[in-house]
């Protein structure tokens, strides 16, 4: 079969192959040993490793491996049922890439819109085998070894990996296959494969015999040439590549092209591209330069601006913006504002080698090599003119910014320039029109869901910015409160609130409080205070606020009214449920006025209600209306973003609360592992669901479990924020329920006594998680028959909570519930009796008589009460 009858040849089975991957090379020459061994390795690699273990091919810049790895792919196709490819020179386009192929897979749950948690299903579907086991995924120029394994697969396919890094042990504990430049031999048949001028010339049938010393001759001479070409070349690829492209274009001589080289050679620093043969790749390019338009030229030298990667037609073409905003020099004022110039440019160029087209997807591209040796060798020969390049491509990816980093229709036109932002040196332009999208590019990347990439784009350009422009630089400062957020929605909250501690000051000192960049760094700096559990620290700041936003936005503003969002969280976390419930609701209606009912704000306010009725006791409500807003987020299609987690979360804990114990258990245990896989384990988020769905265990006397679950947990939050963080002292009270109800009540007491002596110390007796430590404290006593202690414990913990919440209230019922089980032991027969039907007949019209507290009190049991984490 011919090559082109191989590449033509229809797919067989339901064959998934990646359109990145590259057509067949009908050129492609020699590498029988590199794909023999390649297909060896693959093959019997050891399973103990990673799967059959990742393989990496290593070697010189432009000496063949991507073209080895694209021809191992199109030879045994017919053994995948999925190949891959995945570039890798940024984390951007590792994501990009498995988010394509989790869109092709048809995954259930994935979203493209939620990237992080979409990722993590696609590597944990290749893992399982399913629906594929036989893949093939190919990660082309990894730079990273530590963020490549991050995304490789461990199931049964086959990973390889190209790359110039050769320290691929230490990561992966593999060897790879160093991939040398050509045999002089291999470079010699390729170029007489390319090139016809250089090709065996064969007698006619016609011919006469006297004819065939001329033809031997003539043989032996396109043989000399190729191998001084080759020689010229130093064997490397890339660069026989190009010099036959040009070669056949042109009908050069051979020796006429040499000549060419030997006049034009420039020497590519060997810190550009790490490589050590430039000579002959630079100089193929300023030959071929020397053949073109004045226009092609132009757009080529432009293009060495942006990335080495895929440049969409619309982020370079501007048609009819002659004369407009764009100030464009001749003659890009031409390419770039007529198609048609455009792209009888880019045919140019394509022609011969020195970019590639492809028509479908609309986009461009030079190689990585050619981009970097043709930037550093303008860069060197004429300054002013690179300066101009490279202005000009800043200016052009700030034109695509849709200025609406809110917005979900503005993904596409952010994707299009984010990944030339920083090869282009961006992050160093004083446009200040590209200083807003870089801007813009961080903040939707972390309202998104990207909060990784949005902290390495954020924190490299406010490294960069503080340094040229100075740390009060308005644009400078603007950016840091968008890396603070990052740093906050990541976990980091500590550097979070140091970065907006130090960005208020300087905003405070320049613009003052009225500042519309001030008061959005004060209100992250108070969801910074109360995520390390300085309650009272954060609602004061945003009372303070308050009045600031309301005469500088108007009350019904939406940052006004989000404010008032997290002014009520702090009332919460303080337990002050009441007054957050006031708060809450206020908001909610100035929200379903201005955005309507089914906006996502308006369901964070409903979620906020449903979370204050809760802790008010009003089970059956606060489970309406979590139900419902679960509910409208999965009738709107709305990914398994942050927010959809949490009301899910908040379901679970909500239909335990009414005592249907067996769906929070299943809810909940589904949306731990949806945690687990967008955060991971230790990640804040994963920790505050693990400590609401250890209860959903113990509830459902899945007590191994929720041991497990609980001692992790709390070793979890102790790493993450420390031993007395409010959200730790939670988890370890309510792993002490599950150790005594497991029958080991010493050390339920033990982390007891520890747990209300620091409740107490950070918010007195009367918090409701004060009040709950003492309950539990009081049934670890009893358990251990220290009868007086325990009702002594108890007779305190029940005024205080009548005090703080009311009589009726179901955590007052339970602390009474179990006194009169204390008093009953120490002799006080009558009061034990006169407490017990009193608080079983206000549970019964409380919770009602089949509610899983109420049989328990009925039948004289203990009952637990729980601190719920707080979230903010």
């Amino acid at each position: 079969m011919s090559d082109s009858a191989e590449r033509d040849r229809p797919r067989t089975g339901n064959l998934i192959w990646g359109r990145e991957i590259p057509f067949r090379n009908r050129h492609f020459t020699g590498r029988t040993k590199e794909l023999a061994e390649l297909r060896r390795r693959l093959i019997t690699g050891s399973s103990a490793v990673i799967g059959q273990p990742a393989l990496p091919l290593f070697g010189l810049g432009g000496v063949g491996k991507t073209e080895i790895a694209a021809e191992y792919a199109h030879c045994y196709r017919d053994e995948y049922s999925l190949c891959w490819w995945i570039r890798c020179e940024r984390e951007a386009l590792i994501i990009n890439s498995l988010l394509a192929l989790g869109r092709a897979l048809r995954l259930p749950d994935f979203r493209m819109e939620e990237r992080d948690y979409s990722v993590g299903l696609v590597i944990q579907a290749l893992n399982s085998g399913q629906p594929h086991a036989n893949w093939l995924l190919i990660f082309d120029n990894a730079t990273d070894a530590a963020m490549i394994a991050r995304y490789v697969p461990q199931g049964t396919g086959h990973v390889i990996i190209t790359s110039r890094d050769r320290n691929w042990y230490k990561t992966l504990r593999v060897d790879g296959i160093e991939v040398s430049e050509f045999e002089s031999a291999e470079t010699v048949e390729f170029l007489r494969k390319r090139v016809p001028a250089l090709g065996v010339v064969t007698p006619g049938t016609d011919s006469p015999a006297q004819q065939a010393g001329q033809i031997s001759a003539e043989n032996e001479r396109r043989a000399r040439d190729a191998a001084d070409l080759a020689k010229e070349l130093d064997n490397l690829p890339l660069a026989a590549e190009h010099a036959a492209a040009y070669l056949a274009e042109t009908g050069m001589s051979v020796q006429e092209y040499l000549r060419l080289f030997r006049a034009n050679a420039h020497k590519l620093l060997a810190a550009d591209v790490d490589i050590s043969y430039p000579r002959a790749v630079a100089t193929t390019w300023s030959v071929s330069r020397g053949m073109i338009s004045h226009e092609a030229d132009a757009l080529f030298r432009l293009l060495a601006f942006f990335a080495p990667e895929p440049i969409h037609e619309e982020l370079l073409l501007r048609p009819g913006m002659e004369g407009g905003t764009l100030s464009l020099v001749s003659p890009l004022d031409r390419v770039l504002t007529n198609t048609v110039e455009f792209r009888h440019a880019a045919r140019a160029l394509a022609r011969i080698s020195l970019i590639k087209i492809n028509a479908v997807r609309n986009i461009i591209q030079l190689h990585r090599v050619v981009q970097a040796v043709t930037q550093g060798q303008l860069i060197r020969e004429d300054p002013d003119a690179s300066a101009e390049f490279r202005a000009t491509a800043h200016a052009l990816l700030a034109a695509s910014d849709p200025n609406a980093p809110d917005r979900d229709d503005s993904e596409f036109g952010y994707e299009r320039s984010r990944q030339h932002l920083v090869p282009s040196g961006a992050l160093e332009s004083e446009n200040p029109l590209v200083r807003r999208l870089i801007r813009n590019q961080v903040r939707r990347l972390h309202r998104r869901g990207g909060f990784a990439e949005s902290l390495g784009l954020g924190e490299l350009a406010l490294a960069t910015w503080r340094e040229k422009f100075g740390p009060e630089d308005r644009d400078t400062l603007a950016l840091a409160v968008e890396v603070g957020f990052a740093l906050r929605r990541i976990g980091r909250c500590e550097e979070a609130l140091q970065l907006n501690a130090e960005t208020l000051a300087a905003l405070k000192s320049q613009f003052g409080e009225e500042d519309s960049v001030y008061l959005t760094c004060a209100r992250s700096y108070g969801l910074d205070l109360a995520a390390l559990g300085r309650y009272e620290e954060a609602l004061e700041n945003d009372l303070h606020l308050l009045p600031l936003y309301e005469h500088v936005y108007l009350p019904e503003h939406l940052d006004s009214l989000q404010l008032r969002n997290n002014i009520a969280i702090g009332l919460r976390c303080l337990g002050r449920f009441e007054e957050a419930l006031d708060y809450d609701r206020r908001t909610l209606a100035e929200r379903e006025r201005v955005l309507g009912s089914a906006d996502t704000g308006t369901l964070t306010s409903h979620f906020a209600v449903a979370r204050d009725l809760r802790r008010l006791g009003y089970y059956e409500e606060a489970l309406d209306a979590t139900r419902m807003v679960s509910d409208t987020l999965e009738q709107k299609g709305e990914p398994w973003n942050q927010f959809r987690l949490m009301v899910a979360v908040d379901l679970a804990s909500s239909l335990r609360r009414a005592s249907y114990y067996t769906d929070a258990y299943n809810l909940g245990e589904d949306v731990l592992q949806r945690y687990i896989r967008m955060f991971g384990e230790d990640h804040r988020e994963t920790l505050w669901a693990s400590t609401n769905i250890m209860n959903c265990r113990r509830a459902s006397n899945d007590l191994a479990g929720a041991q497990e679950l609980g001692e992790r947990t709390v070793a979890g939050w102790e790493k993450v924020v420390g031993p007395d963080h409010p959200n730790t002292l939670a988890a370890y009270a309510n792993l002490a329920i599950v150790l005594r109800e497991a029958g080991n009540p010493s050390g339920a007491r033990e982390i007891n006594e520890r747990v209300l002596g620091a409740f107490t110390g950070l918010f007195g007796e009367s918090h409701p998680s004060t009040i709950i430590v003492m309950t539990n404290l009081a049934s670890d006593l009893a358990a251990l028959s220290e009868v007086r202690q325990a009702r002594e414990l108890g007779e305190r913990a029940l005024n205080l909570s009548r005090e703080t919440r009311g009589a009726s209230h179901h955590a007052t019922l339970a602390v009474a519930a179990n006194l009169s089980l204390d008093r009953k032991a120490d002799g006080d027969a009558l009061g034990a009796q006169a407490l017990f039907d009193a608080t079983v007949t206000q549970l019964r019209e409380t919770l009602g008589p089949d509610h899983g507290q109420t049989r328990r009190a009925i039948q004289r049991g203990r009952l637990n009460l729980h601190v719920e984490p707080m979230h903010t």
